[in-house]
């Protein structure tokens, strides 16, 4: 039993990392999710404005991800532009 409940939970911890990112994605994994077959792109300063123009669009939350070049997205104020990546 013991043992279910333990590879219960490894394999749930992926899932709760995505639902509500903190954090930016690293580079590589970001542009694997910029390529998933039903992904869209948000650019925007910082991450409060990447989610404000991505709710505006409809799309689906939480972001599977952020990323920028300067690793700045969840600075406040926002320093310069964020990536987010969104279900439609």
């Amino acid at each position: 039993m013991r043992c279910l409940l333990i590879a219960s939970a490894i394999l749930m911890l992926p899932l709760g990392a995505n639902a509500n990112p903190t954090t930016e994605t690293k580079e590589n994994d970001f542009l694997d999710l910029v390529d998933g077959k039903g992904n869209v792109l948000v650019q925007g300063k910082g991450v409060s404005d990447v989610n404000a123009k991505a709710r505006a669009e409809g799309l689906k939350f939480p972001a599977l991800g952020y990323w920028s070049p300067e690793g700045h997205c969840f600075i406040t104020p926002a320093p310069g532009d964020c990536n987010g990546v969104f279900k439609k």
